[in-house]
């Protein structure tokens, strides 16, 4: 009997006992294994919170990093956590400024009100559609006259600070102002200041109960190979999405994800790039043009509050890295080619017409004549895509417009550098032979005007390799009685002159002179128009790398190319590719090799025997190049002033063909003064072969 009741109190105490185990097992599971998961099951509140992915990086054509991200300690406001009253959201925003400025740090301020030296307030300058925001019905809704003592009333009275200093009420309004601006919320935190240091952060965390709500975290900033001054024009800037372009961007996803043959993937990677108002946006050139492959995938930081106040933090998404896109762009030939404009263009500068006031300027474009990719770009003057917001002001009013891309936005009467396509014209016309030759006398009479040569010269009999190099201007009026506007123009636009050439940033159409052209102006066309035309006046006007890409096709042999500047583009982590360019043809001109072949030889014959020859006659191997001078007339503060432009085309090396130079500079006072910045270029293109000893660049970049 004992033994029975032994072996069932045995039996109880085991089955308790794995009961107890299995109890505690699962205890261990919810508390400690699995505890975010069930804390937050658990949990009295959770949110989600939208987080930007690093925009993706931009390289040169062997890895080097023009553009890269760097991360920053920032300031943020979580919506949940922060203060709910006026009261108590002034005093936690008083002080946090208090507390940083104590440190020589800063915080956001973009209120565009200041107080000027007199201590009164005042509109910022340069800032209208910030001011216009600010009085409109979203924020202080006044009326335009309002001043900006009205504007700075509204907003105290608005958020209750009239127990402030005025000074310190204007600072708190514009942290307040920008909460408001960038839709504060749950989803939306904000970002109070920037490149703070660890230091800060740390003193943040450690004293919550003085700022309640505010998180020390890191985010990506834009940052630039060297000063920032390296193809600036072709990068681009990139800047805080404007209410336009974020209804814009709103619009284009909520069309593209009404689409119903969307996959869930689709769908949900459209949701992740879709935009809010504190994203940050490519505004022009590259990231710009690219901005849907830089754009990362934004992630979701899920929050939860246990009933016991603690506050867990988990990826439900996380965010992905934009593309890295790999340009055309080699960064030396970069520098090479922006050093020597440089130094080029301020020689100019000591010359007797930019003594009368006109502005240094110039451009360059470097392109590979068998795929037309543009190996580098330089327009001068430059600027600094590091300092651009905080220069904008001086950028914008500098008379040499620095922001302007003067390499395929500027137009320019090309002078004489359209010499050679009237040449293949008349060549492939049978108008002339090679060996055909016209008698030069310095002067041509064409009905009742007479026309002269260039600098006055008479050459004698002249064939047109002899023309090219001499840039007999005699001949080419010769070619062009013979040809008439309308046939020169069908060549001029088989080289691509006069129309855009398909490059992926902002580009010029230009203006190729003909009858076409005068009638929309609701001019006529004069006989003389035509002669002029054919030596790149009248109203000729092409962008430097419409220039560049017509010697291109000139030296390949007659392809024209689609210039282009984005050789590939891949994920992040470089282990998918995204895009890869492949060559496209624009036209086959199906000019003749003969023809070709003689207008090289002509412009063979103005690198080493004609007037670029001390430049480029020199070099390791031997190039080919046109020059181009163009007459201009401008008024300078009031003063009719004169000057002359000055142009270079050029391949290299002859035989072989394998770039395309293009140099402009504005009053240069001959296409020869351009003919040392091609020279520099070709020397270290060819270094990279071995033909010559490497020329040093500064501050090469390891990648």
């Amino acid at each position: 009997m004992n033994k029975k009741i032994n072996r069932k109190v045995i039996f109880i105490f085991s089955f308790f006992g794995l009961f107890f185990l299995g109890f505690m097992a699962q205890l261990v599971n919810v508390t400690v294994v699995n505890a975010d998961k069930y804390s937050a099951v658990s949990a009295v509140s959770s949110y989600d919170i939208n987080v930007s992915a690093p925009r993706g990086e931009i390289l040169d054509n062997s890895g080097n990093a023009l553009v890269y991200n760097e991360l920053i300690n920032t300031l943020t406001f979580n919506y949940t956590e922060f203060p709910r009253t006026d009261e108590e959201i002034n005093k936690e925003i008083f002080r946090l400024i208090d507390f940083l400025s104590g440190k020589g740090e800063e915080w956001v301020d973009e209120l565009p009100l200041v107080f000027d030296e007199e201590g009164n307030i005042q509109y910022k300058e340069d800032a209208k559609s910030a001011v216009s925001y600010m009085k409109g019905p979203q924020m202080c809704a006044v009326n335009d006259y309002a001043t900006a003592e009205d504007c700075l009333s509204v907003l105290i009275e608005k958020y209750k600070l009239g127990e402030y200093p005025v000074a310190v009420a204007r600072d708190i309004a514009s942290v307040r102002y920008n909460m408001h601006k960038n839709w504060f919320s749950t989803s939306l935190p904000y970002t109070f200041a920037e490149k703070v240091s660890v230091e800060t952060i740390g003193f943040v965390k450690e004293n919550k109960e003085l700022f309640p709500g505010v998180d020390g975290g890191a985010s990506s900033q834009r940052k630039y190979s060297g000063d920032g001054t390296a193809a600036a024009h072709i990068l681009g800037i990139v800047g805080g999405i404007s209410a336009e372009e974020y209804e814009q961007k709103t619009a284009e996803t909520g069309e593209k994800l009404n689409d119903p043959e969307l996959t869930d993937e689709e769908r949900t990677a459209l949701e992740k790039s879709s935009y809010s108002l504190n994203d940050f946006i490519g505004k022009s050139g590259i990231e710009g043009y690219a901005e849907n492959y830089l754009r990362g995938q934004s992630g979701t930081l899920t929050v939860s509050i246990t009933a016991a106040k603690k506050v867990l933090r988990s990826y439900s998404v996380l965010p992905e890295a934009g593309n890295t896109i790999f340009l055309t762009l080699d960064r030396n030939l970069q520098d090479i080619a922006d050093k020597s404009l440089k130094k080029q263009i301020m020689a100019v500068t000591e010359s007797e017409a930019l003594a009368q006031g006109l502005t240094p300027a110039g451009a360059v474009v470097v392109q590979d004549v068998n795929s037309g990719a543009v190996l580098a770009s330089s327009s001068f003057p430059n600027y600094s895509l590091t300092t651009y917001y905080e220069d904008y002001n001086t950028l914008a009013e500098d008379p040499g417009k620095p922001l302007w891309n003067r390499a395929a936005q500027s137009t320019y009467s090309p002078g004489s550098t359209m010499k050679p396509v009237i040449a293949i014209a008349a060549l492939e016309e049978g108008i002339i032979e090679p060996d055909s030759t016209v008698y030069c006398t310095g002067q041509y009479e064409y009905i009742d005007q007479v026309f002269a040569c260039f600098n006055k010269t008479a050459h004698g009999l002249i064939n047109v390799e002899q023309a090219l190099q001499h840039s007999c201007n005699i001949f080419f009026f010769e070619m062009a009685r013979q040809l008439g506007i309308d046939k020169m123009n069908t060549y001029s636009s088989l080289f691509g002159l006069g129309s855009k050439t398909g490059i992926e940033i902002s580009e010029s159409a230009g203006i190729l002179a003909g009858i076409a052209y005068r009638d929309s102006l609701g001019l006529g066309w004069k006989a003389g128009e035509t002669l002029l035309a054919a030596i790149g006046q009248s109203d000729n006007s092409f962008s430097p790398l419409q220039l560049n890409n017509y010697c291109a096709t000139i030296a390949n042999g007659g392809t024209r190319y689609v210039p282009y500047l984005i050789e590939k583009i891949v994920s992040a982590d470089f282990t998918e590719g995204v895009f890869t360019h492949e060559k496209q043809i624009a036209v086959e001109t199906n000019i003749s090799k003969e023809t070709l072949d003689t207008v090289k030889r002509g412009m063979y014959l103005v690198a080493n025997e004609g007037s670029c020859a001390p430049y480029l006659g020199k070099l390791p191997q031997k190039v080919a190049c046109k020059t181009g001078t163009a007459e201009k007339t401008l008024v300078v503060d009031g003063n009719v002033v004169e000057g002359t432009d000055g142009f270079l085309i050029a391949f290299g090396p002859y035989e072989n063909p394998e770039i395309a130079i293009t140099v402009v500079i504005e009053n240069a006072g001959s296409g020869s003064a351009t003919a040392q910045v091609a020279a520099d270029i070709f020397e270290y293109y060819f270094s990279l072969s071995g033909t010559t000893p490497g020329i040093q660049t500064e501050n090469d970049i390891i990648w």
